[in-house]
């Protein structure tokens, strides 16, 4: 009797730490909303040939916390995931070992993609560079994906 309490214990567990970890999520999305928008109005000063930044906060420690946030909630899930693959490999459920196989292929991609993500955000910030008369363009703190 014992052992059929301690099931849905341990599910509620996992559920009530899944929800933690999307919440996580969530507040990683707002603080990437956050810097977008930042961006967007130091581009906007940009063009409008301002240079002063005043009163915005640097985007780059915005982007690794949310990628951090970010990171550890996967990893979380990540860890659900092969503990749910090794309980059906354990139960032998046939019918959920190959769907729980995929989940934990694309929790790992998934996973790695944040990290990578997050290593590119460890790199210094390029230098401003020199516009068109030997004058410095602003540093817009937007960082392409990819070059």
């Amino acid at each position: 009797m014992e052992e059929n309490r301690k099931a849905p214990d341990s599910q509620l567990e996992t559920v009530n730490q899944s929800i933690f970890f999307l919440i996580l999520i969530i507040l990683s999305v707002l603080l990437s909303f956050w810097s977008v928008l930042i961006q967007r109005e130091t581009l906007a000063r940009a063009a409008e040939g301002r240079t002063d930044a005043a009163g915005l906060p640097p985007v780059d420690p915005i982007k690794r916390s949310a990628s951090s946030l970010i990171v550890g909630a996967l990893g979380f899930f990540f860890v659900l995931a092969l503990r749910t693959r090794d309980e059906a490999a354990r139960a032998g459920d046939t019918a959920a070992l190959p769907p729980a196989d995929r989940n934990v292929w694309a929790s790992l991609l998934v996973l790695a993609a944040a990290l990578i993500r997050f290593a590119d955000l460890r790199l210094p910030a390029p230098a401003a560079q020199e516009g068109p008369e030997g004058t410095e363009e602003p540093e817009t703190g937007y960082r392409p994906l990819c070059g």
